[in-house]
C-alpha cells in the first residue's frame, strides 16, 4: 500500500490470529517511522521508527504524548524487529508485534478503521536514538486511513487463473453539478447486450480528479425490465418533483461506492449475473455530489469500470440493503452527546419469507459495506440467531465519514431462515444544537449496510424504523397534519393539534426546544430501541409477500461477550466500544447458544 502521493512510502502487512508483520519502505537512506492515531496526528499514537546505520539495523517502540510532539520510547518494546536493510536508496524495515500488547503504551490493532501516520527523515539519526534535532521536514509526513484485516487485493490475486475479463463503463458526462450544498444526480444507462450470461467480478469506482472530496457515495440501481429508455444517457435530479415516474421503479442495488473505498472484487466461487433475462437491462447511476462550498465551476465524469468474464463461476452474487428505512420523521438523533445509539434490524420474518419464496434455507455472507454521514462514530452490525448473539459481521468503532470500505469478512458467514441482523450506529452529536433527522444530505443521517451474499435471493431492502405514533407518543404529542407542498412527512412540515400546549407548533420546533443531554439522549435511544418497528421488506421492487407491516424489536437473551486478554470479559452490548478480532468470542456465543437450544428442548 502506498501511502504519500509521491510514493516515497509504501507499507506490506499480514496477520494472523495474534500477531500483524509490516514491511516499511522508504525512498530514504534517513530513518523510516509509521504509527496508528486515534485522530491522524501523533498525539497518542503507538509509533515505530527504524533505521539503517553503519549496517546495524535499530527498530524503536514509541508513542506519541498528550500534544504533537517528539515521541519519547516506550518503557517496554514490543516490536520484534525481523530484517533491515538500506539497498538502492531504500531503507526496508520489517517488524511483527502482537495485536494486543496489554501496553498501556501501546494501541490494540482491531478491525476498526485506523489512521496510518507516517514520516521519514533523509539522514539517519546523529546519535544512537532519535532526537528533537533529527526532526522530519513538514512534507515529510502524512496519514492514511486503512483496513489492516483487509488484505489489498489485485488483478493478479483476486482472479483465478486463465478467466477471460472484458470490460464496460458507465460514466457521468461532463455533468455540471449544480451550486448546492446536497445534490443527488440520476443519469440512465442501457446495460451491454451478451450473447450468453456472464459474470461481474470486479467493481472499481473512478472519480474524477480534483472531485475526490465532492463525490460522497455512487449506487447503481436496476430498473424494471419494461422501463421507458427515452431518457437513456440523460440527466435527472433524483427524488425531485420532476423526475420521471419510471425512475421510482430502480430499485434493486448492482454496485455501491462511497467516498474512500476500492475497487470491490467478488470471491473466486461468485458474481453478480449480468445476461440472462432476469438480469440488469436498464439501470440508474445515483452520485451524491457533496458540494459545501456551494462551487458553480464542478464539472464531473466520475462513474465505474465493470469487469466481467464470460468463464462462469459457481455462485450467483446478490446485494441487499439491511439497517435503518431513510426518513425524516422516524430517524431522531438528538444533539448534545457524546454518544447516541441507534438501532435498526433486518427482521426474522422479512428474511424467513424471503428465503422460503425463494427454496433457500440459508445464504452465505462474504462482505459488506458500512455506510452512515457525519455524526457516525462506531456501527456495529450484529448476527442474532434464536435469541442469542453470534460474532458479528462487521463492527468499526472508529468509522469515518471519509473513508468507507467494503469489508470482506474473515469467513463466509451462513444467515439462515429464522435468522435477523441488527445494526447499531453510535452517534456523537456534541457539535449539534438542534435534533439531527435521517434523509439524503450529508447534513442528515443514515445507518444502513450493503450485505453481499450468495446465493442471490430477489430481496433488495431489509430494514426497520420505530413506529412514528410510538415516537410522537414519547415526546407528548398526539395529532398532527402534514402541511406545505412536501407530501413526505418529516419533523419540519408535521403542524401538532393536539395537546393543546403544543398546538400549531412543528414537531421539530418541540423537539428543538427539549433540554438535551446524555442522560436524556440516552433515555430516548433506549425507549427508541424497544418500539414496535415498521418492517421495509421489498423484493423485486414491490413489498416481499407474507411478511408482516409491523414487528417487535428482537430479544436477546445471550449477547455477544467478546473476551479481552488483558482485562477478561467485556460486554458489548450497548456501547459500540473498540475490541479485538470477531472471532474472540466464537467459543463463548457457541457454549451460550448451546444453552439455549437445551433450554428451549426442555422448555425451562
Amino acid at each position: 500500500m502506498v501511502l504519500d502521493l509521491n510514493e516515497v512510502m509504501t507499507v506490506y502487512w499480514n496477520f494472523d490470529d495474534t500477531s500483524i508483520t509490516f514491511e516499511v519502505h522508504g525512498k530514504t537512506k534517513g530513518w523510516v517511522g509509521i504509527g496508528i492515531s486515534p485522530s491522524g496526528s501523533m498525539a497518542d499514537a503507538d509509533i515505530a521508527v527504524g533505521w539503517v546505520k553503519n549496517g546495524k539495523t535499530v527498530l524503536t517502540d514509541r508513542h506519541g504524548g498528550s500534544q504533537n510532539g517528539f515521541p519519547p520510547v516506550d518503557t517496554v518494546q514490543n516490536l520484534e524487529l525481523l530484517e533491515g536493510m538500506e539497498v538502492d536508496g531504500y531503507t526496508v524495515i520489517k517488524f511483527r508485534r502482537l495485536l494486543v500488547t496489554c501496553d498501556s503504551e501501546d494501541l490494540d490493532i482491531t478491525d476498526d478503521t485506523i489512521k496510518m501516520i507516517f514520516a521519514w527523515g533523509d539522514e539517519d539519526p546523529s546519535g544512537d536514538d532519535l532526537s528533537g534535532d533529527d526532526r522530519h521536514k513538514f512534507t515529510n509526513r502524512g496519514v492514511k486511513k486503512l483496513l489492516l484485516f483487509n488484505l489489498p487485493e489485485t488483478d493478479g490475486d483476486a482472479f483465478p487463473e486463465g478467466e477471460t475479463h472484458l470490460t464496460f463503463d458507465i460514466f457521468n458526462n461532463n455533468f455540471l453539478v449544480p451550486p448546492v450544498d446536497t445534490y443527488y444526480n440520476c443519469r440512465l444507462f442501457r446495460i451491454p447486450d451478451f450473447p450468453s450470461k456472464q459474470h461481474l467480478v470486479k467493481v472499481e469506482a473512478i472519480i474524477q480528479k480534483g472531485n475526490e472530496l465532492n463525490v460522497h457515495h455512487m449506487d447503481v440501481y436496476r430498473c424494471k425490465d419494461n422501463f421507458n429508455t427515452t431518457n437513456v444517457n440523460e440527466n435527472t435530479r433524483c427524488f425531485a418533483s420532476g423526475m420521471p415516474e419510471d425512475f421510482n421503479s430502480c430499485l434493486s442495488t448492482v454496485a455501491a461506492w462511497s467516498i474512500g473505498g476500492g475497487a470491490f472484487y467478488f470471491p473466486k466461487h461468485t458474481g453478480f449475473s449480468l445476461g440472462t433475462p432476469g438480469d440488469p437491462k436498464v439501470v440508474i447511476l445515483q452520485t451524491h455530489y457533496d458540494n459545501p462550498q456551494i462551487r458553480t465551476d464542478m464539472v464531473d465524469s466520475s462513474g465505474y469500470r465493470f469487469t466481467y468474464t464470460p468463464d462462469l463461476r459457481t455462485y450467483d452474487a446478490g446485494i441487499m440493503v439491511v439497517g435503518h428505512g431513510i426518513s425524516g420523521l422516524q430517524h431522531i438523533i438528538p444533539p448534545n452527546a457524546e454518544s447516541v445509539l441507534d438501532y435498526s434490524e433486518c427482521p426474522a420474518n422479512c428474511l424467513s419469507e424471503t428465503l422460503k419464496a425463494e427454496g433457500h434455507d440459508s445464504i452465505n455472507v462474504f462482505a459488506v459495506l458500512l455506510h452512515s454521514h457525519l455524526l457516525a462514530k462506531g456501527m456495529t452490525l450484529r448476527h442474532l440467531r434464536n435469541g442469542t448473539e453470534l460474532p458479528y459481521f462487521a463492527k468499526d468503532s472508529s468509522y469515518d465519514f471519509n473513508f468507507q470500505e467494503y469489508r470482506m469478512l474473515p469467513e463466509e458467514r451462513v444467515l439462515e431462515s429464522g435468522d435477523s441482523i441488527q445494526m447499531i450506529c453510535n452517534y456523537n452529536t456534541l457539535k449539534r444544537e438542534n435534533v439531527t433527522v435521517g434523509g439524503l444530505s450529508t447534513e442528515n443521517e443514515m445507518c444502513q449496510t450493503f450485505v453481499y451474499y450468495y446465493p442471490k435471493m430477489s430481496l433488495d431492502f431489509c430494514e426497520t424504523m420505530p413506529n412514528s405514533t410510538s415516537l410522537l407518543r414519547y415526546f407528548g404529542i398526539g395529532r398532527v397534519k402534514v402541511v406545505g407542498d412536501d407530501y413526505i412527512p418529516d419533523l419540519n412540515n408535521l403542524l401538532i393539534q393536539s395537546p393543546p400546549k403544543y398546538e400549531n407548533k412543528t414537531v421539530m420546533e418541540v423537539l428543538n426546544s427539549l433540554n438535551w443531554n446524555e442522560e436524556s439522549a440516552d433515555d430516548f435511544s433506549l425507549a427508541a430501541r424497544s418500539m414496535l418497528r415498521v418492517q421495509n421488506c421489498i423484493s423485486k421492487r414491490e413489498p416481499t409477500a407474507g411478511v408482516k407491516k409491523y414487528v417487535q424489536p428482537p430479544k436477546i437473551d445471550f449477547p455477544l461477550v467478546e473476551t479481552n486478554s488483558c482485562s477478561g470479559p467485556d460486554s458489548t452490548t450497548d456501547k459500540t466500544t473498540s475490541s479485538t478480532q470477531q472471532l474472540h468470542g466464537v467459543y463463548l456465543s457457541v457454549v451460550v447458544a448451546l444453552l439455549a437450544s437445551l433450554q428451549q428442548s426442555f422448555n425451562y
